[in-house]
């Protein structure tokens, strides 16, 4: 029961994760195109445009709720710009560390901002936390076991331009002590401003720390390191962080020669032993791992995603087919996980991305907030191979042949599409996929776990849906995997779930923290909600309580026209073809020309199965609405004429909703 396919996106339509599947099957009219305005935010903002708004639902006592144990609050919501942080440790006497960026400020400066962290002592958790460990501000934290009896958090500093470590020598109890991490630039002298650090524990006794982190780009004022807008350095200490033998240390190939800069928080790190291996997600150029076997050493490369142009520089155009317009090509969202399994072998995570650069003059890109699919590869599967071209039978479309699609926001309530309340516009805006911030652990017999924060059509609050964390299983070292379960649904609440960060080690527990909140989206970016209050939550599950479902859905009748071969269950959605003239005629349909157009006007060709009242809306590739009205249609053909004499030049969607059936038609107007 095999259950993986190539390298897509899923739109509105829900297409279960079982077998090959063709891009065109993915292709409606129901995408929403949306700017890459996404900014990287290293906690030093101040966000003057926030207003507060105290919660009221929250509590400054611990308590169980059916999602799992509340250890901390915190009103800075942005946990991460894209992968998350080891977040939590599992110690061997059962006792628990568990950590996050905290403040309890109601102001958009959030100058006590720092590491959260709470300590479990194998009965109960501790007092929700109300300061940081740091003396000034910090953030970013990545929690650490070093050795026995060490614990550390390594955190960018925004207040002294430098990553620290915050360590004290003793598990649950004793001083904490800080120290700096980042090199003195031997030119200014001052030290390195290093942000977004990843850290993780390897060598002999666990004495090693491996961290990588990005010189400060230019969007936070920094300089260019090498000749690179955010250099990915690497640093090591064998002797537990004291001192650091490795410092500002370029990875080979992560040079000018093949990148021009990394992004903030896309990229994980795990080591095992003397095995390190740093994964980096990318969107517009390759996404890779870096392993060493010798403790940090030497390292190698393999590309899991070889994006076809090295380089690709925004607005430069990328036409593979040469038919003179611009390609959709799929990449990650940048979020994504790394673990090493029980042979050393490394296995990737990471949320699935379509993304376009059709206008080459505005400085941007576009990406697809419906795009629906955790992406996966491990190292038996061996590097991306997939040419440089379009496949045959596509048309301006590239996707990589070798990522597998192991998981999707699911159909929860069986209409066979994912879609809800804010499908057309005002999503939450975390510039993910529907399926994303993946987090993973692994059982001593081999048996991969991994959680993501996914759309949940059905949950919402009337204006937005809201995601929760699902869980997924392999246990055939990721050859095949479980149909999603949803471990955050017990709440009557509907609430958001996100930033999921699951212990590693899984035995007879799963254990991961996440943050939760009464409200979809965030207010440090993206949707820019009030500052309010955001439970840190501890959540735990037993894998022999859940049913592991390994049916493979989609259509089994051989007759349909979306019959899958691969199928062994029936998921009550397949397609014929309509033969009879008056079934074609009871469906509704929209049709828009001309299309693109230079005119005043343009015109809907509506054929509606009833006499209905239509609710017409045209939102900019920003969601925005400019546009709306209702239309009286009468049985059969109708033709509806919009006036763009004011549109701006660009592409637009035209939305309608015919007796409940949403219908989107793309817009290009041309200059």
């Amino acid at each position: 029961m095999k259950q993986k396919f190539t390298l897509i996106i899923t739109f509105l339509f829900f297409i279960n994760v079982n077998a090959q599947i063709n891009p065109s099957q993915t292709m409606n009219g129901k995408m929403i195109k949306a700017i890459d305005n996404k900014i990287d935010m290293n906690g030093g903002e101040v966000l003057n445009h926030l207003m507060i708004n105290p919660n009221p639902n929250t509590t400054a006592t611990n308590k169980v709720t059916p999602n799992g144990t509340l250890i901390g609050t915190t009103t800075y919501d942005l946990q991460s710009n894209a992968s998350v942080q080891n977040r939590i440790i599992v110690h061997d006497n059962g006792t628990i560390s568990a950590a996050w960026t905290i403040s309890q400020l109601y102001t958009a400066t959030w100058l006590d901002r720092g590491t959260g962290y709470n300590f479990h002592d194998g009965t109960s958790w501790g007092a929700n936390p109300t300061t940081r460990l740091e003396s000034s501000r910090c953030g970013w934290p990545s929690l650490l076991k070093i050795g026995t009896d060490i614990e550390a958090s390594m955190s960018h500093n925004t207040d002294n331009s430098y990553v620290q470590m915050t360590q004290r020598f003793g598990i649950g109890n004793g001083t904490w002590y800080e120290g700096i991490v980042s090199a003195t630039d031997t030119v200014t002298g001052a030290y390195r401003d290093l942000v977004w650090n990843r850290s993780a524990v390897g060598g002999p006794n666990n004495q090693t720390i491996h961290m990588i982190a990005v010189t400060s780009p230019s969007g936070l004022s920094g300089a260019l390191y090498n000749g690179m807008d955010g250099a990915l350095l690497y640093y090591r200490s064998e002797t537990a962080g004291d001192p650091w033998d490795i410092q500002d240390m370029q990875l080979p190939t992560l040079d000018t020669s093949h990148f021009s800069g990394f992004g903030g928080d896309s990229y994980a790190i795990a080591a095992h032993d003397s095995i390190v291996v740093i994964a980096y997600f990318n969107d517009w150029g390759d996404s890779f791992i870096m392993k060493s076997t010798d403790n940090g050493d030497t390292w190698n490369k393999t590309i899991f995603l070889d994006f076809p142009v090295d380089k690709y520089t925004i607005d430069s155009g990328l036409d593979l087919d040469g038919d003179l317009e611009m390609d959709m090509v799929y990449s990650t969202d940048n979020s994504g996980a790394v673990i090493i399994d029980n042979t050393g072998q490394a296995h990737v995570f990471a949320g699935n991305m379509a993304y376009l650069d059709d206008d080459l003059a505005d400085g941007g890109s576009s990406w697809f907030p419906t795009t629906n699919g955790l992406l996966y590869w491990n190292e038996n599967m061996g590097p991306d191979n997939t040419p440089p071209t379009v496949h045959t039978g596509d048309t301006s479309l590239w996707y990589s042949d070798l990522m597998e699609v192991i998981a999707q926001a699911p159909d929860r309530n069986g209409d066979c599409i994912v879609s809800g309340i804010d499908s057309i516009g005002g999503y939450a805006l975390y510039y993910t996929s529907r399926a994303s911030m993946p987090s993973a652990g692994i059982a001593s017999n081999g048996d991969i776990y991994v959680s993501f924060s996914g759309y949940s059509e059905d949950v919402d609050d009337g204006t937005q849906v809201f995601r929760h964390i699902y869980l997924i299983k392999s246990n055939d070292g990721g050859a095949t995997w479980s149909n999603p379960i949803d471990i955050t649904d017990g709440s009557a609440i509907a609430e958001e779930c996100v930033f999921g960060s699951m212990n590693p080690v899984i035995d007879d527990k799963i254990r991961l923290i996440y943050q939760k909140d009464y409200a979809a989206g965030l207010c440090v970016r993206g949707d820019e909600d009030l500052v309010d209050n955001n439970d840190i939550m501890y959540l735990e599950v037993d894998p022999t309580t859940l049913t592991w479902d390994y049916c493979i859905y989609g259509c089994t009748d051989v007759a349909a026209l979306n019959y899958d071969p691969n199928a062994d269950c029936d998921n009550g959605c397949c397609e014929y073809e309509i033969t009879n003239i008056e079934e074609k005629k009871a469906i509704n349909s929209i049709s828009v020309y001309p299309n693109p157009t230079n005119k005043s006007e343009t015109t809907m060709y509506i054929n509606a199965k009833n006499n209905t009242s239509i609710n017409i809306s045209v939102v900019d590739i920003l969601g925005k609405t400019i546009y709306t009205d209702i239309y009286n249609a009468s049985k059969g053909i109708n033709q509806y004429i919009i006036d763009i004499s004011k549109f701006n030049t660009g592409v637009y969607f035209i939305n309608t909703n015919i007796e409940g059936e949403i219908i989107s038609n793309k817009l290009t107007i041309l200059e």
